[in-house]
């Protein structure tokens, strides 16, 4: 049956009311709305009262006993508001208007004649008084003067009981009595339970009363023998049998499994979890889903079912109802907890993951329960909502949302018209994030809630970080908020903090890789200076590597030499340090930590170290221990150690070069492979075809790119040079579209031509190697196999200029390939300001791509 052929008084049960009470009185008509409102907060208690009246009208006016307590109720309020033509119920006892809180043979009575019943039905069984004080074994009232009991301590008597089978002492077992049974009648009806049946305490226990199970947990541990924890004969878990079924004591889960019904709309059989508005039994799921027990949700606008009430008599739904944030006790990340108030707050994962574990019925597989079937089997969360084939795309996913009968995915579902709703506060027509709210207003409370001080107020000094974060992707910043706890960790470390956002505040961050892309974000919009970001990593790396040498002295020593010379160097130069550089850098200290690392394995130190020493040391261990060199000539002149010196650190520059074959292999690979990247091929032939290093192709711009629709020219050095085809077309792709992570966090387009994952930053080098490497390139031995075939082609001043070298590195290469004009560029290097000769002033075209 639809909503449009339910009766009235199911769809509208307040409007029904109204109208009936108006007939009857309309001298109260303003009131109804207000009464049924303030009276009846459950909408079935609305709906009932509303199917009584419509059926019977006269039950306002008749005043018979037998009227149902909804509709006396609904009297009372009026009456009490002024309301004359309504007349209020009796009690079919006593004939007076009063409330009607109980029934009888004759109709509702009031509670004075209820409590006189029960006053004439507990009398003694000895003397017919009527001051009651218990029942007997028998179930017969007993007054004060025959007690049931006859004055004997049951707890004493317990324990006289069990004192030999137990073996422990009589006031350890009178305590743990106490414990388990709080009342005095209770602890009768356990003595005599455990008199009449002794195996109550030795597995037996389901067939007593319900303090069994919780004394006998209470001997065990107290190191009873002989006593069993009663286990339920249902599902033989081991808990409190608080619940009966079938005579026998067991689990209030077992219990509710046995109240099961026929649902009248899934036609299942399931514990009943409400009814409809025929009156009939559904599961719970059912009536969470029928709409005639939605309401409109204060949160989010959307007829909903309620899951929690506000202070002003309203709702929210489940979607609106957040828990309030706290530290997690299991975890320790701050998200929304239950139990937040307490000393053991838990996070929603936790929570799941505490779950009952069981195999479950669908896979086979020992996981967390999150279904069942319909004979109450454990499904977990894969097999419980197994995919099926979407309705919109055909493919099989798991379903989402079922619009007017359609069952659509995730993807569907998000393009489907239904999805997309007014946002309550900006009115803007899309998918909701939350609490009616659209991504961006949900972002911006989120925003001021994380930045929210202890003043509930965000600091000036935080105003441009937090507008930084207002114009970004709303999304990405909502998963940031809510779903990353580094990054809200570090937001809230910036709401207590205090003094403005700088970048020494930033490094105090204990997630280093989360510091710097925050960083990184407020560099690129302005909010934090520039700064050269591998200098600052060397000088936060140098304590570290620092610490490696026990002897304090010799630290020191080390410190002020790598800060007076080689940081000293990165510090007056004019640009930023290069990854290049800052390896170098690494090494470089990294050499000569292992040098007084191995000093007193010889038994000598750096004060006592000899020319023997550092050639023994040289002999016996790789080339890159000739980066010593600087340290020792250093120390030298400073007085710390004897004149010491090392050889120069120099490799060849060709030591490892690919055949020329294999490389141009590779460069037939990326030209004739449409399925990689563009930008690994692009990268891959920059550096297979004009030698540029990966450092270099990274730190291209947009502006190093010259394209006047016919001719595309790349500038590499001082001069452009001419891009021949496909490359020139994978250029202009990377141009029009840029491959970046951070492409949402960025105000405009990268202007770099390979932007990488932080924003206003380009892709770092050891990542464009790693992508290179993946693709069988080798960066080192294919870009000297590269620079060894061009140096042999070129004058070696062209080369220098071309691909951006230094005249005196491009005469090594020419030398290294044989080149005849390498005598003439060598002299040409050390001739300083020589003009250059017009004619290498047009591009150069490039080597032609096969």
């Amino acid at each position: 049956m639809s909503q449009e052929e339910l009766p009235r008084w199911q769809t509208e049960p307040e409007a029904v009311v109204a109208d009936v009470v108006a007939i009857i009185d309309p001298s109260c008509v303003g009131a109804v709305a207000g009464a049924v409102e303030r009276v009846f907060r459950q909408r079935p208690q609305r709906r009932e009262l509303a199917r009584l009246l419509e059926s019977d009208p006269s039950l306002l006016i008749s005043g018979l006993p037998q009227v149902p307590r909804l509709v006396e109720r609904l009297i009372r309020d009026l009456v009490e508001g002024g309301a004359t033509g309504l007349v209020l119920p009796r009690c079919a006892a006593c004939d007076r208007q009063q409330p009607l809180t109980a029934t009888s043979a004759d109709g509702r009575i009031c509670g004075s004649c209820y409590n006189r019943s029960r006053i004439e039905d507990r009398c003694c069984v000895e003397c017919g008084r009527r001051d009651f004080r218990g029942r007997d074994r028998q179930g017969r009232p007993r007054c004060r003067k025959h007690l049931p009991d006859q004055g004997v301590d049951p707890v004493h008597e317990i324990a006289k009981l069990l004192v030999s089978s137990t073996g422990l002492e009589p006031g350890v077992l009178e305590g743990a009595v106490m414990q388990a049974e709080r009342s005095r009648a209770g602890r009768l009806r356990l003595w005599w339970a455990l008199s009449d049946r002794p195996n109550l305490l030795t597995g037996a226990g389901a067939q007593g009363p319900q303090s069994v199970s919780a004394l006998a947990k209470l001997l065990v541990d107290r190191g009873a023998r002989g006593v069993v924890v009663p286990l339920c004969p249902w599902c033989n878990a081991s808990t409190n049998l608080v619940s009966l079924r079938d005579e026998l004591r067991c689990c209030s889960y077992c219990w509710a499994k046995s109240q099961t019904a026929r649902c009248a709309r899934c036609d299942r059989d399931r514990p009943v979890g409400g009814r409809d508005g025929e009156g009939r039994e559904v599961c719970g799921s059912c009536r969470q889903t029928n709409p005639l027990n939605h309401r409109r949700c204060d949160g989010c606008g959307q007829m909903r079912l309620r899951r929690r009430r506000t202070a002003d008599g309203g709702g929210l739904c489940p979607a609106c109802c957040t828990n309030p944030y706290a530290l997690c006790a299991t975890c320790g990340a701050w998200r929304p907890c239950w139990f937040a108030s307490s000393r053991a707050p838990r996070c929603q994962p936790c929570t799941a993951k505490a779950r009952q574990q069981a195999v479950c019925a669908g896979c086979g597989q020992l996981r967390r329960v999150n279904n069942r079937t319909a004979d109450g089997e454990p499904l977990c969360a894969t097999c419980g909502k197994p995919p099926s084939p979407c309705d919109g795309c055909g493919k099989t996913y798991r379903i989402s949302a079922v619009p007017g009968g359609r069952r659509l995915c995730q993807t569907c579902w998000s393009k489907h018209p239904s999805a997309k709703k007014p946002c309550e506060r900006c009115g803007v027509v899309t998918r909701l994030f939350h609490r009616g709210m659209c991504p961006n207003c949900a972002r911006d409370r989120s925003l001021r809630e994380v930045f929210a001080g202890a003043d509930g107020q965000v600091r000036p000094e935080l105003h441009a970080a937090v507008e930084t974060l207002r114009g970004l992707d709303a999304r990405t910043v909502l998963r940031w908020v809510r779903k990353t706890p580094a990054r809200r960790a570090a937001f809230r470390a910036l709401a207590t903090a205090t003094g403005p956002v700088t970048h020494a505040s930033l490094d105090a961050f204990a997630d280093e890789v989360m510091a710097d892309h925050l960083r990184a974000l407020l560099v690129a919009h302005g909010v934090l200076a520039v700064r050269d970001e591998h200098l600052a990593r060397i000088e936060r790396w140098l304590p570290k590597v620092l610490g490696r040498l026990p002897d304090a002295g010799e630290r020191r020593i080390v410190e002020r030499w790598a800060r007076w010379q080689p940081l000293r160097r990165l510090h007056r130069q004019p640009a930023h340090t290069s990854p290049g550089q800052a390896c170098g850098i690494r090494q470089e200290i990294r050499a000569v930590v292992r040098l007084l690392e191995w000093l007193p394995e010889q038994g000598s130190s750096l004060a006592a170290c000899t020319q023997l020493h550092i050639d023994a040391y040289l002999a016996t261990g790789p080339t890159e221990r000739l980066r010593i060199r600087s340290f020792l000539h250093w120390t030298s002149r400073h007085q710390h150690t004897r004149a010491l010196t090392a050889p120069f650190y120099t490799s060849s520059l060709a030591a490892d070069v690919v055949a020329a074959d294999a490389r141009w292999r590779l460069v037939h690979r990326l030209v004739h492979e449409p399925g990689l990247a563009v930008r690994d091929r692009t990268a891959g032939l920059l550096l297979l075809l004009f030698a540029q290093p990966p450092s270099r192709i990274c730190a291209l711009t947009r502006d190093d790119v010259l394209d006047d629709g016919t001719m595309l020219r790349l500038r590499l050095g001082t001069h452009p040079v001419e891009i021949p085809p496909p490359l020139d077309t994978m250029i202009r792709e990377l141009v029009r579209h840029p491959v970046s992570k951070a492409h949402r966090l960025e105000s405009g387009p990268s202007r770099w031509l390979f932007p990488g994952s932080r924003t206003g930053r380009p892709m770092e080098p050891v990542s464009m190697s790693r992508r290179l490497k993946a693709l069988g390139i080798r960066p080192r031995p294919t870009r000297n196999a590269s620079l060894m075939d061009l140096a042999a082609e070129l004058p070696a001043f062209v080369f220098s200029r071309l691909l951006g070298f230094c005249e005196q590195t491009a005469a090594n290469w020419s030398a290294e390939s044989g080149g005849e004009d390498a005598p003439y560029a060598a002299h040409r290097a050390r001739r300083a300001g020589i003009a250059r000769p017009a004619s290498y002033g047009d591009p150069v075209m490039a080597p032609r791509v096969p």
